[in-house]
């Protein structure tokens, strides 16, 4: 049940913050990854096998698009912030 309630603030947070100010996307983000530690009940089948016992599932790659959204998104305010540190640094 926990899975499925983390999956649908994914599904929600995604639809609400998409195109949003970029610190929106560090939610999606957040939101991606505790999607990721509680897929276990719901990851469907495996797509690659690394070994016996991993591999990655069509849950997994819910978590995965979630993250690339939400860098994506926060992509301007990441590069700002980078910007602005190693111009601190250079003083």
């Amino acid at each position: 049940m926990t899975a499925g309630l983390v999956l649908v603030a994914l599904i929600l947070t995604a639809r609400y913050t998409f195109r949003r100010a970029p610190r929106a996307g560090y939610l999606l983000v957040l939101v991606s990854i505790g999607w990721l530690l509680v897929d276990k009940t719901m990851e469907g089948a495996t797509l690659v096998t690394f070994s016996p016992d991993r591999g990655l599932t069509e849950g997994d790659l819910v978590g995965a698009v979630g993250i690339a959204v939400g860098l994506g998104q926060a992509w301007p305010d990441l590069t700002q912030r980078w910007r602005r540190l190693v111009a601190a640094l250079r003083r």
